[in-house]
C-alpha cells in the first residue's frame, strides 16, 4: 500500500512543472501587403497551420504585420485560425507616434497589459519610443510635438501600472501577480546584440531619451525577459540586465537566417528557453 502511494505521489510531483508551463507562439514581421515578398500571405498561412499543431497557450505578434488596412484586415482574417488568444503590438511598418489611431482602428490598444495564465505580460507600442520613418538616417529623429505627447502618455501609462502592480505585492490586495513571471512585448529592441545589425544606424534600436526612460520602468517592474521582432533574424542575447528573445520574420529577410517563428517555453520560475522554428 506504501509502494502504491509513493508512486502516485511521484507521479503528481513529476506533473507539476508541465502543468505549471507555458508555451507562446512569437509571430513576427509578416509583411502582407510588402511588394518584395510576395509569398507573405502564404506563408503566414502555412505559420499558422504550424503553431496550431504545437498547441500553445497564447500567441504574440510583435508587429510590421501588413503595409496597409487592407492588409492587417488580411492579416487578421489568417491569424483568426489560430486555435489559442492572439495578441498584436505593431511594427514601425503599421504605425508612427502620429498614426496610431490607425492600427487601433483594427487592431484594438496598442499598448496594453494582458495574462496568460499566471504570467503577466505588457505589450508596448515601441513607435512611441522613437522615430524610425527614415531607415538610412544616421541621425536620431526626433519625435513629432503629437508623438511627444504619445510618448508621454504611454509611458505615464506603464509607470501607473508598475506602482499598482508593486503596491498589489506589498499589501497582498487585488489579483495575485508573480514578479519573476512579467514580460514585455514590444516591436523594436532596446539594444543591439553586439555588432548585430551589422550598422548602427538608429532604425534598428529604441533611442534615447526613450531608451532610458523604458528601462528605468523595466528595471523597476523587474523584468528579465523581453520579446521583440524588427531584426527579421531569430535570436537569444543578453544586454541591459535582460534577455532579449529576437523572432524570425515570417514574410522576407535580408540576412541569411531562415524564416520562421519562435516557441518561448516559460517555466513557473520565469525562465525561458526559445525555440526558433523553421518555415518549411
Amino acid at each position: 500500500m506504501l509502494r502504491e502511494i509513493l508512486m502516485v505521489l511521484l507521479s503528481l510531483c513529476a506533473a507539476l512543472p508541465a502543468a505549471a508551463q507555458i508555451t507562446v507562439a512569437h509571430i513576427s514581421d509578416t509583411h502582407l501587403g510588402l511588394k518584395h515578398a510576395p509569398g507573405a500571405a502564404a506563408n503566414l498561412r502555412r505559420v499558422v497551420e504550424m503553431v496550431n499543431q504545437r498547441h500553445p497557450d497564447a500567441v504574440i505578434v510583435s508587429g510590421d504585420i501588413g503595409e496597409t488596412p487592407e492588409a492587417w484586415k488580411q492579416a487578421r482574417e489568417i491569424l483568426s485560425k489560430a486555435k489559442a488568444p492572439v495578441y498584436y503590438v505593431p511594427g514601425d511598418h503599421d504605425d508612427n507616434s502620429t498614426t496610431a489611431d490607425h492600427f487601433r482602428s483594427v487592431f484594438g490598444k496598442d499598448y496594453y497589459q494582458f495574462k496568460v495564465k499566471n504570467a503577466t505580460f505588457f505589450a508596448l507600442d515601441s513607435q512611441l519610443l522613437g522615430s524610425f520613418d527614415v531607415f538610412d538616417s544616421n541621425q536620431v529623429m526626433p519625435l513629432t510635438a503629437i508623438g511627444q505627447a504619445e510618448s508621454a502618455r504611454m509611458l505615464e501609462w506603464f509607470g501607473k501600472q508598475i506602482d499598482a502592480m508593486q503596491e498589489s505585492m506589498q499589501t497582498g490586495s487585488g489579483a495575485a501577480v508573480d514578479p519573476a513571471l512579467v514580460f514585455v512585448v514590444q516591436h523594436v529592441p532596446i539594444s543591439r546584440n553586439g555588432g548585430f545589425p551589422p550598422d548602427a544606424k538608429p532604425y534598428w534600436t529604441v533611442q534615447e531619451p526613450y531608451r532610458s526612460r523604458e528601462l528605468e520602468l523595466l528595471h523597476r517592474l523587474g523584468v528579465k525577459h523581453v520579446f521583440a521582432g524588427h531584426w527579421h533574424s531569430g535570436m537569444v542575447f543578453q544586454a541591459d540586465g535582460i534577455t532579449y528573445h529576437i523572432a524570425p520574420a515570417t514574410s522576407w529577410t535580408g540576412f541569411k537566417v531562415p524564416l520562421g517563428f519562435a516557441i518561448h517555453t516559460i517555466s513557473a520560475n520565469g525562465d525561458v528557453k526559445t525555440e526558433f522554428v523553421k518555415l518549411r
